[in-house]
């Protein structure tokens, strides 16, 4: 990982290791109960939503069952309550606690969130359902994959979405699922019984496949399943885009700020392992299935990256849009400043003189050339006057990274039939030191967490299209313009600030050139 992101801040930590949990106040022996195919579960009521947490959806991954496909999940008698989370994946613990940052994304709401942490351990394959009613209303279901990269995280988070549920009338799904070396450390390369990989994404499938035999239950269509996420968890919807094994189990997807999709070669995962097995003193798999857990989590870790095995995973699955995906419309999109959330610990970036801009932009790790950059700097300058030298660079650097990726396969899906939905999300969110719309910024608003009464109206906007997306695969719907289909011709663009607007992209031109001269870089990717 490059300099530039390899400091950050605790903000962005916890918001990627999804330190946030909801949890109820008490267990209420006559809340709600839905009867899933494993047994009866009874949940709890919030904001008049029917609240279930911790639903396995996939068996024990500890010991024989580390590094392995996920196994079903077993059945059990009685009632199972399904008021308090399951576990979390191992990952690195950091505490929960009160800051502006986190208070954005809980939408104001931190106080009902940190009350009890999930527990970290290897019965991590849970899903967690937010319903209107458990009936046979037959909602469409819209299931979050979190974000994190793919060594951290908790969909725990996303069952804030209580009110947004019950106010848009659909089934909201958040997913555990392994992560870090124990989710993709990849193994082929040292047994061959080893040879399918990426278990974490695998986890993903079994998800998605329990949805379709259990959602009903909880009021849901399982013909009528929608996938978001951001960021890391926009990362792995591309990749289930081109699952062969994830084909059919959702009808609709939505990519918030993800990178492009780009599986690591096997020849270097096996190196990676290789070295960990050596460092940890391990003859076989067999002796890493024996090892607790905390060896798996920390830094230097191998196996926080999907791997192109060419049994899960092929490699460069986005080489072009992948035929499993060629029947899925698609929302993708991505914010203005991505990058100040990940530039907390570089004070000197919110302060910019324009002399330093090119500068700044050839230096890091992004892949602007030097030659090219005064001339990048002086067309968004153009297109952009008022723009300070900071929101130039941020702009800039915001469109080299999670921008170029989003615009890469924005304009490779949208050659085939269904449409794509392209956004940028524009709303300042007033967070110091000039975070802007930062990484992420649109998240809380998708699932109705408005974070301030000047985003409210925005709130709705965002998460009324989601919902409209789910229900139809249209994501228009009456409090918001008309938001037309991206093409590469037009760069059609729907803009979410205070004022909502849609159209061809004013970022297009300047952004042409900028992608011009990364034409020959590796896309960019800081996991």
């Amino acid at each position: 990982m490059s300099d530039f992101l390899d400091r950050r801040s605790f903000a962005s930590g916890a918001l990627a290791a999804g330190l946030l949990t909801a949890m109820p106040a008490a267990a209420a022996p006559s809340g709600p109960v839905a009867k899933t195919r494993q047994g009866h579960a009874r949940g709890f009521v919030r904001n008049g939503a029917a609240v279930f947490l911790g639903l396995p959806y996939g068996a024990d991954t500890s010991g024989a069952g580390r590094f392995r496909p996920p196994a079903p999940p077993s059945a059990w008698r009685g009632v199972r309550d399904a008021t308090k989370p399951g576990q979390r994946a191992p990952q690195s613990p950091s505490p929960a606690v009160r800051h502006p940052i986190v208070d954005y994304f809980a939408g104001n709401r931190t106080d009902e969130i940190i009350a009890l942490p999930e527990r970290i351990g290897e019965d991590c394959l849970v899903a967690n359902v937010v319903t209107p009613a458990v009936d046979r209303g037959r909602r469409p279901v819209m299931v979050y994959i979190h974000g994190g990269g793919f060594a951290s995280g908790t969909g725990l988070v996303a069952t804030l979405g209580d009110r947004f549920a019950v106010e848009e009338d659909v089934v909201l799904v958040t997913l555990n699922h392994r992560l870090g070396a124990l989710g993709y450390m990849y193994l082929g390369g040292v047994s061959t019984d080893f040879a399918v990989g990426n278990p974490g994404m695998l986890d993903l499938v079994a998800a998605l496949r329990w949805v379709r035999d259990n959602i009903a239950a909880f009021g849901g269509d399982p013909a009528k399943v929608t996938v978001f996420g951001e960021s890391g968890g926009g990362v792995k919807i591309g990749l289930l885009l081109g699952m062969p094994q994830a084909q059919g189990l959702f009808r609709g997807a939505i990519i918030q700020s993800g990178l492009y999709p780009d599986p690591v070669a096997p020849a270097e995962a096996t190196m990676r392992t290789r070295a960990f097995m050596d460092r940890v003193g391990a003859a076989d798999v067999a002796a890493l299935q024996a090892l607790p857990f905390e060896k798996f989590v920390g830094p230097n870790m191998p196996g926080n990256l999907p791997v192109a095995d060419a049994r899960s995973l092929a490699p460069n699955p986005w080489a072009k849009a992948p035929e499993t995906a060629a029947s899925i419309p698609l929302v993708i999109g991505y914010c203005k400043d991505e990058l100040t959330l990940f530039a907390l610990a570089k004070p000197d970036l919110f302060k910019l003189a324009w002399p330093d801009v090119a500068g700044r932009l050839s230096a890091d790790d992004l892949g602007v050339p030097a030659d090219a950059a005064e001339a990048i700097v002086a067309a968004y300058r153009a297109a952009f006057p008022h723009d300070t030298p900071s929101d130039s660079y941020f702009r800039i650097s915001s469109d080299a990274s999670f921008g170029r990726a989003m615009v890469t396969m924005a304009d490779r899906k949208a050659k085939q039939r269904p449409p794509v939905y392209f956004y940028r999300m524009e709303l300042d969110t007033k967070l110091p030191p000039g975070l802007r719309a930062m990484h992420t910024a649109e998240l809380p608003l998708t699932i109705g967490l408005s974070p301030r009464p000047e985003a409210d109206a925005l709130t709705k906007q965002i998460s009324g299209a989601w919902a409209a997306f789910a229900r139809t695969g249209n994501p228009n719907h009456a409090a918001m313009p008309m938001w037309r289909p991206y093409d590469t011709a037009g760069a059609e663009c729907m803009i979410f600030d205070r004022s909502v607007r849609s159209g061809p992209d004013p970022q297009a031109a300047p952004r042409a050139l900028l992608y011009a001269a990364l034409a020959n870089r590796k896309q960019y990717n800081p996991l």
